[in-house]
Protein backbone atom coordinates (compact mmCIF):
# COMPACT_ATOMS: atom_id res chain seq x y z
CA UNK A 1 0.00 0.00 0.00
CA UNK A 2 1.13 3.52 -0.68
CA UNK A 3 1.92 5.83 2.22
CA UNK A 4 -0.55 8.76 2.12
CA UNK A 5 2.04 11.42 3.06
CA UNK A 6 4.46 10.24 0.38
CA UNK A 7 1.64 10.38 -2.19
CA UNK A 8 0.81 13.98 -1.24
CA UNK A 9 4.46 15.07 -1.40
CA UNK A 10 4.77 13.50 -4.83
CA UNK A 11 1.59 15.19 -6.00
CA UNK A 12 2.86 18.60 -4.92
CA UNK A 13 5.74 18.37 -7.42
CA UNK A 14 3.71 16.91 -10.24
CA UNK A 15 3.40 18.93 -13.44
CA UNK A 16 -0.23 19.67 -14.26
CA UNK A 17 0.34 18.73 -17.90
CA UNK A 18 0.90 15.19 -16.71
CA UNK A 19 -2.25 15.37 -14.62
CA UNK A 20 -4.25 16.52 -17.62
CA UNK A 21 -2.79 13.74 -19.77
CA UNK A 22 -3.62 11.14 -17.14
CA UNK A 23 -7.12 12.56 -16.74
CA UNK A 24 -7.83 12.23 -20.47
CA UNK A 25 -6.45 8.67 -20.68
CA UNK A 26 -8.51 7.49 -17.72
CA UNK A 27 -11.65 9.24 -18.86
CA UNK A 28 -12.08 11.66 -15.94
CA UNK A 29 -14.08 14.82 -16.49
CA UNK A 30 -12.16 18.06 -16.70
CA UNK A 31 -11.81 19.98 -13.46
CA UNK A 32 -13.85 23.17 -13.74
CA UNK A 33 -11.71 26.30 -13.85
CA UNK A 34 -11.82 28.47 -10.75
CA UNK A 35 -10.65 32.06 -10.28
CA UNK A 36 -8.26 31.57 -7.39
CA UNK A 37 -5.02 29.79 -8.37
CA UNK A 38 -4.67 28.24 -4.93
CA UNK A 39 -8.02 26.49 -5.29
CA UNK A 40 -7.16 25.41 -8.80
CA UNK A 41 -3.99 23.80 -7.54
CA UNK A 42 -5.88 22.08 -4.74
CA UNK A 43 -8.44 20.83 -7.26
CA UNK A 44 -5.64 19.55 -9.48
CA UNK A 45 -4.04 17.79 -6.54
CA UNK A 46 -7.35 16.23 -5.60
CA UNK A 47 -7.75 15.03 -9.16
CA UNK A 48 -4.22 13.64 -9.16
CA UNK A 49 -4.90 11.86 -5.88
CA UNK A 50 -8.00 10.32 -7.41
CA UNK A 51 -6.03 9.26 -10.47
CA UNK A 52 -3.27 7.66 -8.43
CA UNK A 53 -5.78 5.90 -6.23
CA UNK A 54 -7.52 4.68 -9.38
CA UNK A 55 -4.21 3.42 -10.72
CA UNK A 56 -3.43 1.75 -7.41
CA UNK A 57 -6.88 0.16 -7.41
CA UNK A 58 -6.31 -1.03 -10.95
CA UNK A 59 -2.97 -2.50 -9.94
CA UNK A 60 -4.61 -4.22 -6.98
CA UNK A 61 -7.39 -5.55 -9.19
CA UNK A 62 -4.79 -6.78 -11.66
CA UNK A 63 -3.37 -8.92 -8.87
CA UNK A 64 -6.70 -10.79 -8.86
CA UNK A 65 -6.41 -11.47 -12.57
CA UNK A 66 -5.24 -14.70 -14.10
CA UNK A 67 -5.77 -18.40 -13.73
CA UNK A 68 -3.74 -18.75 -10.53
CA UNK A 69 -6.90 -18.40 -8.43
CA UNK A 70 -8.14 -21.63 -10.09
CA UNK A 71 -4.94 -23.42 -11.14
CA UNK A 72 -4.25 -26.47 -8.98
CA UNK A 73 -0.59 -26.86 -8.11
CA UNK A 74 -0.50 -30.57 -7.33
CA UNK A 75 -2.98 -31.98 -9.83
CA UNK A 76 -1.85 -34.19 -12.70
CA UNK A 77 -0.30 -33.60 -15.14
CA UNK A 78 1.76 -31.33 -12.87
CA UNK A 79 4.96 -30.26 -14.56
CA UNK A 80 3.73 -30.69 -18.12
CA UNK A 81 4.39 -27.37 -19.90
CA UNK A 82 1.30 -25.36 -20.71
CA UNK A 83 -1.15 -27.89 -19.24
CA UNK A 84 -2.98 -27.50 -15.96
CA UNK A 85 -6.06 -28.38 -13.97
CA UNK A 86 -8.49 -25.65 -12.96
CA UNK A 87 -10.64 -26.06 -9.85
CA UNK A 88 -14.14 -24.59 -9.69
CA UNK A 89 -14.64 -25.49 -6.04
CA UNK A 90 -11.69 -24.22 -3.99
CA UNK A 91 -9.54 -21.06 -4.31
CA UNK A 92 -6.01 -22.08 -5.23
CA UNK A 93 -4.38 -18.71 -4.59
CA UNK A 94 -5.34 -15.74 -2.45
CA UNK A 95 -4.79 -12.19 -3.76
CA UNK A 96 -2.81 -9.61 -1.86
CA UNK A 97 -4.99 -7.58 0.47
CA UNK A 98 -7.45 -10.40 1.10
CA UNK A 99 -9.08 -10.29 4.53
CA UNK A 100 -6.95 -12.30 6.97
CA UNK A 101 -9.95 -14.26 8.23
CA UNK A 102 -10.79 -15.41 4.70
CA UNK A 103 -7.16 -16.23 3.96
CA UNK A 104 -6.94 -18.30 7.16
CA UNK A 105 -10.05 -20.32 6.31
CA UNK A 106 -8.75 -21.10 2.83
CA UNK A 107 -5.35 -22.10 4.23
CA UNK A 108 -7.06 -24.25 6.87
CA UNK A 109 -9.06 -26.06 4.21
CA UNK A 110 -5.91 -26.81 2.22
CA UNK A 111 -4.06 -28.10 5.30
CA UNK A 112 -7.03 -30.13 6.54
CA UNK A 113 -7.48 -31.84 3.19
CA UNK A 114 -3.78 -32.73 3.02
CA UNK A 115 -4.00 -34.26 6.52
CA UNK A 116 -7.18 -36.19 5.68
CA UNK A 117 -5.79 -37.42 2.36
CA UNK A 118 -2.60 -38.67 4.03
CA UNK A 119 -4.53 -40.44 6.81
CA UNK A 120 -6.96 -41.99 4.35
CA UNK A 121 -4.18 -43.46 2.21
CA UNK A 122 -2.39 -44.80 5.28
CA UNK A 123 -5.43 -46.18 7.12
CA UNK A 124 -8.49 -46.20 4.92
CA UNK A 125 -9.59 -47.52 1.56
CA UNK A 126 -8.53 -45.54 -1.49
CA UNK A 127 -8.17 -45.94 -5.24
CA UNK A 128 -4.60 -46.53 -6.49
CA UNK A 129 -3.30 -43.70 -8.66
CA UNK A 130 -2.88 -45.98 -11.66
CA UNK A 131 -6.69 -46.27 -11.88
CA UNK A 132 -7.38 -42.53 -11.59
CA UNK A 133 -9.05 -41.68 -14.88
CA UNK A 134 -7.49 -38.94 -17.01
CA UNK A 135 -9.63 -35.98 -18.05
CA UNK A 136 -12.13 -36.83 -20.75
CA UNK A 137 -12.52 -40.49 -19.77
CA UNK A 138 -15.90 -42.02 -20.51
CA UNK A 139 -15.25 -45.66 -19.64
CA UNK A 140 -12.34 -47.84 -18.50
CA UNK A 141 -11.53 -51.48 -19.24
CA UNK A 142 -9.28 -53.93 -17.37
CA UNK A 143 -7.36 -56.73 -19.11
CA UNK A 144 -5.54 -59.34 -17.00
CA UNK A 145 -2.09 -60.26 -18.29
CA UNK A 146 -0.23 -63.59 -18.04
CA UNK A 147 2.31 -62.18 -15.59
CA UNK A 148 -0.37 -61.18 -13.09
CA UNK A 149 -0.42 -57.49 -13.98
CA UNK A 150 -3.49 -55.73 -15.37
CA UNK A 151 -3.66 -53.41 -18.36
CA UNK A 152 -5.96 -50.45 -17.69
CA UNK A 153 -7.42 -48.89 -20.83
CA UNK A 154 -9.23 -45.54 -20.74
CA UNK A 155 -11.66 -44.49 -23.45
CA UNK A 156 -13.31 -41.18 -24.30
CA UNK A 157 -16.61 -40.69 -26.09
CA UNK A 158 -16.33 -38.42 -29.12
CA UNK A 159 -19.48 -36.76 -30.44
CA UNK A 160 -19.79 -36.10 -34.16
CA UNK A 161 -22.12 -33.25 -35.13
CA UNK A 162 -23.63 -32.03 -38.36
CA UNK A 163 -23.31 -28.50 -39.75
CA UNK A 164 -26.12 -27.36 -37.43
CA UNK A 165 -24.37 -28.65 -34.35
CA UNK A 166 -26.74 -31.59 -33.85
CA UNK A 167 -25.18 -34.83 -32.57
CA UNK A 168 -25.32 -37.49 -35.30
CA UNK A 169 -22.91 -40.16 -34.05
CA UNK A 170 -20.87 -41.24 -31.04
CA UNK A 171 -17.51 -42.99 -31.12
CA UNK A 172 -15.37 -44.51 -28.39
CA UNK A 173 -11.70 -43.63 -28.71
CA UNK A 174 -8.83 -45.02 -26.64
CA UNK A 175 -6.90 -42.22 -24.91
CA UNK A 176 -4.45 -43.97 -22.56
CA UNK A 177 -3.12 -47.35 -21.35
CA UNK A 178 -1.49 -48.11 -18.00
CA UNK A 179 -0.19 -51.21 -16.22
CA UNK A 180 -1.31 -52.05 -12.67
CA UNK A 181 0.19 -54.65 -10.37
CA UNK A 182 -1.89 -57.54 -9.05
CA UNK A 183 -1.93 -55.89 -5.61
CA UNK A 184 -3.11 -52.58 -7.07
CA UNK A 185 -5.89 -54.42 -8.89
CA UNK A 186 -7.05 -56.16 -5.69
CA UNK A 187 -7.03 -52.79 -3.94
CA UNK A 188 -9.07 -51.29 -6.80
CA UNK A 189 -11.69 -54.02 -6.46
CA UNK A 190 -11.94 -53.43 -2.71
CA UNK A 191 -12.23 -49.69 -3.28
CA UNK A 192 -14.94 -50.14 -5.93
CA UNK A 193 -16.99 -52.25 -3.51
CA UNK A 194 -16.95 -49.77 -0.62
CA UNK A 195 -17.24 -46.81 -2.99
CA UNK A 196 -20.53 -48.15 -4.31
CA UNK A 197 -21.92 -48.36 -0.77
CA UNK A 198 -20.46 -45.25 0.85
CA UNK A 199 -21.10 -44.43 4.50
CA UNK A 200 -23.41 -42.00 6.24
CA UNK A 201 -24.55 -38.81 4.54
CA UNK A 202 -21.11 -37.37 3.80
CA UNK A 203 -20.53 -35.86 0.38
CA UNK A 204 -19.01 -38.69 -1.68
CA UNK A 205 -16.07 -36.42 -2.57
CA UNK A 206 -14.73 -36.98 0.97
CA UNK A 207 -14.35 -40.73 0.26
CA UNK A 208 -15.73 -41.86 3.62
CA UNK A 209 -16.47 -45.61 3.63
CA UNK A 210 -16.60 -46.58 7.30
CA UNK A 211 -17.47 -45.29 10.74
CA UNK A 212 -13.77 -45.04 11.58
CA UNK A 213 -13.13 -42.89 8.50
CA UNK A 214 -16.11 -40.69 9.31
CA UNK A 215 -14.92 -40.15 12.88
CA UNK A 216 -11.41 -39.25 11.73
CA UNK A 217 -12.69 -36.81 9.09
CA UNK A 218 -14.88 -35.11 11.70
CA UNK A 219 -11.86 -34.78 14.03
CA UNK A 220 -9.67 -33.23 11.35
CA UNK A 221 -12.35 -30.76 10.21
CA UNK A 222 -13.05 -29.72 13.82
CA UNK A 223 -9.36 -29.19 14.57
CA UNK A 224 -9.23 -26.60 11.77
CA UNK A 225 -12.60 -25.03 12.58
CA UNK A 226 -14.16 -26.22 9.31
CA UNK A 227 -17.60 -27.53 8.38
CA UNK A 228 -18.28 -30.62 6.26
CA UNK A 229 -20.73 -31.14 3.42
CA UNK A 230 -23.58 -33.49 4.37
CA UNK A 231 -26.82 -34.55 2.75
CA UNK A 232 -26.66 -33.46 -0.87
CA UNK A 233 -30.08 -32.53 -2.30
CA UNK A 234 -30.43 -32.43 -6.09
CA UNK A 235 -33.08 -31.33 -8.58
CA UNK A 236 -33.14 -32.00 -12.33
CA UNK A 237 -35.30 -30.32 -14.92
CA UNK A 238 -38.25 -32.17 -16.41
CA UNK A 239 -37.15 -32.26 -20.04
CA UNK A 240 -38.72 -35.58 -21.00
CA UNK A 241 -41.91 -35.78 -18.98
CA UNK A 242 -40.73 -38.03 -16.15
CA UNK A 243 -42.54 -37.21 -12.92
CA UNK A 244 -39.41 -37.52 -10.76
CA UNK A 245 -37.97 -34.43 -12.43
CA UNK A 246 -38.85 -30.82 -11.64
CA UNK A 247 -40.01 -27.97 -13.84
CA UNK A 248 -37.88 -24.93 -14.57
CA UNK A 249 -40.08 -22.76 -12.35
CA UNK A 250 -39.81 -25.22 -9.46
CA UNK A 251 -36.03 -25.26 -9.66
CA UNK A 252 -35.88 -21.46 -9.88
CA UNK A 253 -38.06 -21.15 -6.79
CA UNK A 254 -35.88 -23.58 -4.85
CA UNK A 255 -32.70 -21.76 -5.90
CA UNK A 256 -34.18 -18.48 -4.66
CA UNK A 257 -35.13 -20.11 -1.36
CA UNK A 258 -31.87 -21.95 -0.67
CA UNK A 259 -29.25 -19.69 -2.24
CA UNK A 260 -30.71 -16.19 -1.93
CA UNK A 261 -32.88 -16.26 1.18
CA UNK A 262 -36.08 -15.84 -0.83
CA UNK A 263 -34.73 -13.08 -3.08
CA UNK A 264 -34.26 -13.49 -6.83
CA UNK A 265 -30.99 -15.28 -7.50
CA UNK A 266 -31.20 -14.55 -11.24
CA UNK A 267 -31.73 -11.10 -12.68
CA UNK A 268 -32.58 -12.85 -15.95
CA UNK A 269 -33.91 -16.39 -15.59
CA UNK A 270 -32.15 -19.20 -17.50
CA UNK A 271 -33.81 -20.89 -20.45
CA UNK A 272 -33.46 -24.17 -18.58
CA UNK A 273 -31.45 -26.25 -16.11
CA UNK A 274 -29.36 -29.35 -16.23
CA UNK A 275 -29.33 -29.68 -12.44
CA UNK A 276 -29.25 -27.82 -9.16
CA UNK A 277 -27.81 -29.33 -5.99
CA UNK A 278 -26.97 -28.04 -2.53
CA UNK A 279 -25.64 -29.12 0.84
CA UNK A 280 -26.70 -28.29 4.38
CA UNK A 281 -23.72 -26.01 5.16
CA UNK A 282 -24.08 -23.58 2.22
CA UNK A 283 -22.29 -25.16 -0.74
CA UNK A 284 -24.39 -25.22 -3.92
CA UNK A 285 -24.07 -25.59 -7.67
CA UNK A 286 -26.35 -24.52 -10.51
CA UNK A 287 -25.94 -25.96 -13.99
CA UNK A 288 -28.09 -23.81 -16.26
CA UNK A 289 -28.56 -22.67 -19.83
CA UNK A 290 -28.23 -19.04 -20.79
CA UNK A 291 -29.48 -19.92 -24.27
CA UNK A 292 -30.84 -23.18 -25.65
CA UNK A 293 -31.19 -26.39 -23.62
CA UNK A 294 -30.13 -30.03 -23.62
CA UNK A 295 -31.37 -30.55 -27.17
CA UNK A 296 -29.06 -28.11 -28.96
CA UNK A 297 -25.73 -26.31 -28.83
CA UNK A 298 -26.79 -23.48 -26.56
CA UNK A 299 -24.74 -21.67 -23.93
CA UNK A 300 -24.38 -23.84 -20.83
CA UNK A 301 -23.12 -22.54 -17.49
CA UNK A 302 -21.93 -24.19 -14.28
CA UNK A 303 -21.93 -21.95 -11.20
CA UNK A 304 -20.41 -23.18 -7.94
CA UNK A 305 -20.59 -21.45 -4.57
CA UNK A 306 -17.93 -22.62 -2.08
CA UNK A 307 -18.12 -21.20 1.48
CA UNK A 308 -14.68 -20.41 2.88
CA UNK A 309 -15.35 -22.27 6.14
CA UNK A 310 -16.07 -25.64 4.48
CA UNK A 311 -13.48 -28.38 4.02
CA UNK A 312 -12.92 -28.70 0.29
CA UNK A 313 -10.28 -30.47 -1.79
CA UNK A 314 -10.60 -28.50 -5.02
CA UNK A 315 -11.05 -31.78 -6.89
CA UNK A 316 -14.87 -31.80 -6.64
CA UNK A 317 -15.38 -30.00 -9.98
CA UNK A 318 -12.32 -29.47 -12.13
CA UNK A 319 -11.18 -29.39 -15.72
CA UNK A 320 -7.92 -29.88 -17.54
CA UNK A 321 -6.87 -27.11 -19.91
CA UNK A 322 -4.02 -26.61 -22.34
CA UNK A 323 -2.13 -23.43 -23.21
CA UNK A 324 -2.65 -21.88 -19.77
CA UNK A 325 -0.83 -18.70 -20.74
CA UNK A 326 -3.14 -18.18 -23.72
CA UNK A 327 -6.11 -17.17 -21.56
CA UNK A 328 -7.17 -13.58 -22.06
CA UNK A 329 -7.92 -11.91 -18.73
CA UNK A 330 -10.12 -8.96 -17.90
CA UNK A 331 -12.54 -7.74 -15.24
CA UNK A 332 -16.28 -7.19 -15.45
CA UNK A 333 -18.52 -5.35 -13.01
CA UNK A 334 -21.99 -6.84 -12.69
CA UNK A 335 -25.06 -4.61 -12.22
CA UNK A 336 -25.01 -5.27 -8.46
CA UNK A 337 -21.46 -3.89 -8.26
CA UNK A 338 -19.70 -7.26 -8.00
CA UNK A 339 -16.38 -7.24 -9.84
CA UNK A 340 -15.56 -10.56 -11.47
CA UNK A 341 -12.36 -11.76 -13.06
CA UNK A 342 -13.03 -13.21 -16.52
CA UNK A 343 -10.81 -15.75 -18.29
CA UNK A 344 -11.30 -16.74 -21.92
CA UNK A 345 -9.50 -18.89 -24.46
CA UNK A 346 -11.43 -19.79 -27.60
CA UNK A 347 -14.68 -21.42 -26.42
CA UNK A 348 -13.41 -22.02 -22.88
CA UNK A 349 -14.61 -19.31 -20.48
CA UNK A 350 -14.36 -18.93 -16.71
CA UNK A 351 -15.20 -16.22 -14.21
CA UNK A 352 -14.64 -16.01 -10.47
CA UNK A 353 -15.09 -13.67 -7.52
CA UNK A 354 -14.12 -13.67 -3.84
CA UNK A 355 -17.31 -12.72 -2.01
CA UNK A 356 -17.45 -11.94 1.69
CA UNK A 357 -18.40 -15.47 2.72
CA UNK A 358 -17.70 -17.66 -0.29
CA UNK A 359 -15.76 -18.16 -3.50
CA UNK A 360 -17.97 -18.23 -6.60
CA UNK A 361 -16.91 -19.61 -9.97
CA UNK A 362 -18.74 -19.79 -13.26
CA UNK A 363 -17.74 -21.96 -16.23
CA UNK A 364 -19.39 -20.96 -19.50
CA UNK A 365 -19.42 -23.32 -22.48
CA UNK A 366 -20.42 -22.45 -26.04
CA UNK A 367 -18.99 -24.55 -28.87
CA UNK A 368 -18.59 -21.55 -31.16
CA UNK A 369 -17.24 -19.19 -28.50
CA UNK A 370 -18.69 -15.92 -27.28
CA UNK A 371 -17.83 -12.25 -27.60
CA UNK A 372 -16.99 -10.20 -24.50
CA UNK A 373 -20.44 -8.64 -24.66
CA UNK A 374 -22.13 -12.04 -24.79
CA UNK A 375 -20.07 -13.30 -21.85
CA UNK A 376 -20.91 -10.18 -19.85
CA UNK A 377 -24.61 -10.71 -20.57
CA UNK A 378 -24.35 -14.23 -19.11
CA UNK A 379 -22.48 -12.98 -16.05
CA UNK A 380 -25.11 -10.29 -15.52
CA UNK A 381 -27.85 -12.92 -15.28
CA UNK A 382 -26.83 -13.62 -11.66
CA UNK A 383 -27.40 -11.28 -8.73
CA UNK A 384 -24.23 -12.05 -6.74
CA UNK A 385 -25.22 -9.73 -3.92
CA UNK A 386 -28.17 -12.04 -3.16
CA UNK A 387 -25.94 -15.03 -2.36
CA UNK A 388 -26.21 -15.75 1.36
Amino acid sequence: MLNSERVLFALNDMDEDYLESARIRLGYRAVEAVRRPARKRIAALALAAALILALCAAAYAADLFGVRALLMKNAPPAGEPGVGTLSLTQPQDVPEGMDDAIRQKIDNSTKAWAEWDAWRKANGVYEPEVFAAPEGTGIADFVENDDGTVTVIFYATVVERDENGKAVDYKTVEIERRTATAEEYRQEEAWAEVHSKGYGDYDYNYFVYSEEMGDRLEEIAASYGLRLRHKRTAMYQNVDGHTEFSTRDQITAKINEVCAGGKSFFRTEPTGYDKFYYFDEGTFAVSFYATGDLTNTGTSCYLYNSPYGTLSSGFEIRGQVKDIEAFAVRSHTAPDGTELTVLQKDADMYAYVYLENSFVTLHITQLNGLTDEEIDAVLDMVDYSAIR
